[in-house]
């Protein structure tokens, strides 16, 4: 596991999937993979307190504890049903942190029906989710270009479906009360630019109310 102190927080571009060489192609998705990880579990860092992640912060929404996990659970659910690998890592966690909400009457937000589990056990299943994918890249060869029966169509979707989730979370973490953040995180500092007056914009007025 990468100490937070020699992550980067970096944002490429997404990569291109029909053009380049092979290997180096390989080798650019697997860096694209560890940075959208490492700047995912760097949003967590500004959490202050384990009690942060089991605090509901939209009532719309799940507890952060289950976005923490969930992008994680994305990856391994996509390789079972695409037959990439043949076994879990967590079965229970990979039922608890597979459906988020969706805002509908069918949503469970019940709390009483879930068990969270403890910070740092998701944590360590985060880290053995990322040396599968490290292993999977290392045994797998890429053929370019890549369509959706390959190996790396699925993590390029999983990647890609955490980068959503560093910015949805990152609205739900700004929703929290203060005291549970660190305002001082180094990568995520508070902005110290300020505005005086809302911007002016070329959008056309409201028409008046009738």
């Amino acid at each position: 596991m990468q100490d937070s102190a020699t992550k980067e927080l970096k944002t490429p571009y997404t990569v291109l999937l029909n053009t380049g060489d092979p290997e180096s192609k390989r080798a650019e998705i697997r860096r694209y993979f560890h940075q959208t990880y490492d700047a995912y579990e760097l949003l967590f860092e500004t959490l202050s307190s384990n009690e942060a992640y089991y605090r509901r912060a939209d009532p719309l929404r799940h507890p952060l504890i289950f976005y923490y996990g969930h992008t994680a659970t994305f990856l391994m659910n996509k390789l079972l049903l695409g037959k990439f690998i043949d076994r879990r890592i967590n079965p229970g966690f990979e039922s608890t942190f597979a459906i988020g909400v969706d805002e509908m009457s069918w949503d469970d937000l019940n709390e009483q029906h879930y068990e969270w589990p403890a910070v740092e056990a998701v944590k360590e299943y985060r880290e053995q989710v990322r040396q599968l994918i490290d292993q999977l890249i290392d045994d797998t060869a890429l053929k370019l270009p890549v369509d959706w029966n390959s190996l790396y169509w699925v993590l390029m979707m999983g990647i890609e479906h955490e980068r959503i989730h560093l910015e949805t979370s990152s609205v739900l973490i700004r929703q929290l009360p203060t005291d549970l953040l660190d305002s001082k995180h180094g990568n995520w500092a508070t902005s110290k630019e300020t505005e005086t007056a809302a911007p002016q914009t070329n959008c056309c007025p409201f028409p008046p109310a009738r």
